[in-house]
């Protein structure tokens, strides 16, 4: 069978996917899981990164199991996967910024944890110093505040990592100030500040280095893990929906709805007059 048609068929199973969170009009995030949608994700993933440690991802998920194992590189990979494959669902990874703007409606917030679609470049030279000068030369900017990074892509490297960032149409930097020291951040409607109130976050006393962006069950946004593979089952991969791809997909699901309804009507009226021909007739 043609390759095209296969890949074609596939995406038809997403087709007006709906994110598993509650019908609220609010963006809400949710955990990517393992149905038609995550299937294709893995799918597409595990090819892009096949037979690298850490990074390719065999595990043996059941029906809507929640995907796991989170770090860095995959989920860098999904994210992109999600928002250059399948732009019209409206679904991306979530950032630092909205972990923190959503905090209080994050699922299983107390036993997970959850990479962000951001990592962090510090001013100085230190740990994965080849990936950060990659990233550096990336978005074509220094700082002697933190950077947060938002939205690169990964591809398989021969290198000690396994892999290697690389821009994508979707790649932002921002200077984060807030991460010049441990404290807490919150949301003020546009951006994340430091405050007296808000979420933990711990930062890199050094300054050194780049580092991977996460969230840490409840306590606290962390910014100064230099193992961007470092994995585990608790590790969540959350994604939001934006709400005018889910109204898309929503109008779009309705539509198909209608469609086999009517197509069920016309099989049902169908076998009506067969059946009622037969009784006047005998005849089918």
């Amino acid at each position: 069978m043609p390759i095209f048609y296969n890949i074609h068929k596939r995406r038809d199973k997403v087709k007006g996917y709906q994110l598993k969170v509650n019908p609220v009009i609010q963006a809400v995030p949710g955990n990517l899981i393992y149905d038609e949608l995550g299937k294709e994700i893995l799918a597409r993933h595990n090819e892009n990164f096949k037979g690298v440690r850490e990074i390719e991802d065999r595990y043996d998920y059941k029906e809507g199991q929640p995907l796991s194992f989170s770090n860095t590189p995959r989920f860098l990979d999904y994210n992109q996967i999600l928002r250059e494959r399948f732009p019209e669902l409206g679904i991306r990874g979530l950032s630092d910024v909205e972990v923190v703007q959503y905090w209080n409606t994050i699922p299983e917030r107390d036993e997970t944890y959850a990479d962000t679609n951001s990592i962090v470049v510090y001013p100085k030279e230190g740990p994965n110093e080849d990936l950060r000068q990659r990233v550096l030369g990336i978005i074509g900017k220094k700082s002697r505040l933190p950077l947060v990074v938002s939205n690169l892509g990964v591809e398989p490297a021969d290198n000690n990592h396994g892999f290697t960032f690389v821009g994508t149409d979707f790649t932002e930097a921002r200077e984060a100030p807030y991460l010049r020291k441990d404290g807490r951040v919150s949301f003020n409607g546009k951006e994340l500040v430091s405050s007296e109130e808000g979420v933990d976050v711990w930062t890199q006393d050094s300054q050194s280095g780049l580092r991977g962006l996460y969230r840490v069950g409840s306590d606290r946004l962390s910014a100064g893990n230099a193992d961007l593979l470092y994995s585990f089952e608790c590790g969540r991969v959350q994604v939001i929906q934006d709400p005018q791809g889910r109204a898309e997909n929503l109008d779009s699901l309705v539509k198909q709805l209608e469609e086999q309804r009517n197509k069920e009507l016309a099989e049902i009226n169908k076998r009506f007059e067969e059946a009622s021909n037969y009784l006047r007739t005998g005849k089918l």
